[in-house]
């Protein structure tokens, strides 16, 4: 029974921690990577915007802000999620100018400046990437260290019920017969 108990504690625990690495790799490292090649597109269309070069598709980005939104999200993820892709849809207009060159120096501020707010947003997500990933870092040691205890537990009875057997195997206890 102690083994059957302990092994179905055992399946539980590498359960959780077999998630929690998969929730670290798939919803914190590949959406890093979602991160970082958002802020490059980014900063590529600041560069763009200040030559006053015309700008690529936001194709790209769509792609990106679509598969982020399909890893697991926090709250507060999700809400910036979305304003990362208003503030992106807010520039289509503005890059549609450019592209036919009837572009104020107005409208380059305005734009410069909805980048600006990008660039905090995407900061936020990456916050909330480190933080969350500490989170399920943390959670993964924990099941690993009450497993590891429970392992310890488990060798000790184990021991106990092995000694226990042996001394009765090596000293049986002498039964009073009953007198008749």
């Amino acid at each position: 029974m102690l083994v059957l108990a302990s092994n179905l504690l055992d399946r539980k625990y590498f359960s959780t921690i077999q998630e929690t690495v998969k929730s670290i790799y798939d919803d914190r490292i590949v959406v890093q990577d979602y991160i970082y090649q958002l802020q490059d597109m980014a900063h590529e269309k600041e560069i763009a915007f200040i030559k006053g070069e015309n700008l690529e598709e936001n194709k790209d980005i769509k792609v990106l802000l679509n598969d982020f939104s399909k890893t697991k999200l926090t709250r507060d993820e999700a809400r910036l999620l979305k304003q990362l892709d208003h503030q992106f849809s807010g520039l289509e207009p503005l890059e549609l100018a450019i592209s036919t060159k009837t572009v104020s120096q107005a409208e380059k501020v305005k734009a410069l400046d909805q980048l600006d707010r990008i660039h905090k947003t995407l900061d936020g997500l990456e916050k909330i990437q480190l933080e969350q990933g500490g989170v399920l870092t943390q959670l993964s040691e924990k099941n690993l260290r009450v497993n590891k205890m429970l392992s310890n537990l488990e060798i000790a009875f184990l021991t106990i019920i092995g000694v226990s057997i042996l001394i009765l195997v090596f000293y049986p206890v002498k039964v009073l017969e009953t007198i008749r």
